[in-house]
């Protein structure tokens, strides 16, 4: 018999001999004594809730737990035994917005063992939101030979009893005042050129980040230019363009009208008397997303213009800017031709 085989047929016979649960319990993957926590109610924001089982056989030696009764666990609330609801929704995969808030207990996490083959004790992990805000006591419940258990104390003669509490708090609202809006100058653009990186923080609480990840406008994603404007005539400005870029690009291509004549929407007279304009664009690799959870807005501006009529398109730009736990704030653009400046306001 090889390896393999025996393997195999070792591991049905542990999957055979399961006879009852010596452990099924509710847990955080943080410090054993931490059994509360809280996260904000916005529908984004994450906890990692634990199930911890243990199996034995008739005798009442450890064996493995099988496959089918580890996919049947589920969170319930822990008043009532029903399957979360009311806005409490919980998930098999971790989501990508910080699980954690601020002063909550940093102990040193339990690494997941969902797939150890490990007899004892193995953990199937759960990562719970809420829509709004709320309390609840989460505990568990499987099925195993045609029964359900849960850790609620209602079945098994109350044995497994066993429950965690979560606070789903009201999603912070923050001053306009609260947001830095900076912006900074490329400064190796060809003459006639320039090029300037806005930069969007959240910094409420006496300077203390909270990290802008993201952001949407009208529930779209993506690269939106959001200002454009062409033979404006303003001081050392014809062309001016706003692009808001989308926080995973590392470089932004912006193209700008560039010639050897200045201000070339301007008649210059040849000898066939043609009016010269820039058909010309000079090609600029910015970097962009480069201030640790900050989000960018790339401005180009030119003394060039381009072969297009006049015009000015900036109408106030409405986006949601998404921090690190999910919370959306609602911010507009204000674009400044004049002035050739963009600034921050309430969306």
């Amino acid at each position: 018999m090889n390896q393999v085989m025996e393997e195999t047929q070792a591991r049905s016979s542990s999957l055979a001999a399961f006879d009852s649960l010596t452990l099924f319990k509710v847990k955080f993957d943080t410090a054993e004594t931490t059994r509360s926590k809280e996260l904000y109610g916005n529908g984004r924001m994450q906890v990692k809730v634990q199930v911890v089982v243990a199996g034995a056989d008739i005798n009442g030696n450890a064996v493995h737990v099988p496959p089918e009764v580890m996919n049947s666990i589920e969170l319930i609330h822990y008043d009532g035994g029903s399957r979360l609801q009311g806005g409490w929704v919980s998930n098999t995969e971790q989501g990508s917005y910080t699980l954690e808030m601020r002063n909550a207990d940093h102990a040193v996490a339990v690494s997941d063992e969902d797939e150890d083959d490990s007899i004892h004790p193995q953990v199937r992990s759960f990562w719970v939101s809420s829509q709004g805000a709320g309390e609840t006591r989460i505990a568990a419940r499987l099925s195993w030979n045609d029964t359900t258990i849960r850790t609620n104390g209602t079945t098994l003669s109350s044995v497994h009893d066993s429950s965690v509490s979560l606070t789903a708090k009201q999603p912070a609202a923050y001053s306009i005042e609260s947001f830095r809006w900076q912006q900074t100058r490329r400064g190796d653009e060809a003459p006639g050129n320039r090029i300037v990186n806005y930069y969007l923080g959240l910094y409420p609480q006496g300077g203390q980040q909270i990290k802008l990840v993201d952001w949407v406008s009208e529930g779209i994603r993506g690269d939106r230019i959001f200002a454009r404007g062409n033979k404006l005539r303003a001081w050392n400005t014809n062309y001016l363009e706003g692009i808001f870029v989308v926080p995973e690009e590392i470089t932004h291509d912006v193209y700008l009208p560039y010639s050897s004549h200045p201000l070339s929407d301007v008649l210059t007279f040849a000898v066939d008397g043609i009016l010269k304009l820039s058909e010309r664009k000079e090609k600029y690799s910015v970097r962009v997303n480069d201030r640790d959870g900050e989000l960018t807005v790339v401005q180009g501006l030119s003394e060039y213009s381009t072969i297009e009529a006049a015009h000015k398109h900036a109408p106030p730009f409405h986006f949601v800017a998404i921090d690190q736990y999910g919370t959306e704030h609602k911010l507009a653009i204000r674009t400044d031709f004049d002035a050739r400046e963009f600034s921050l306001e309430r969306g």
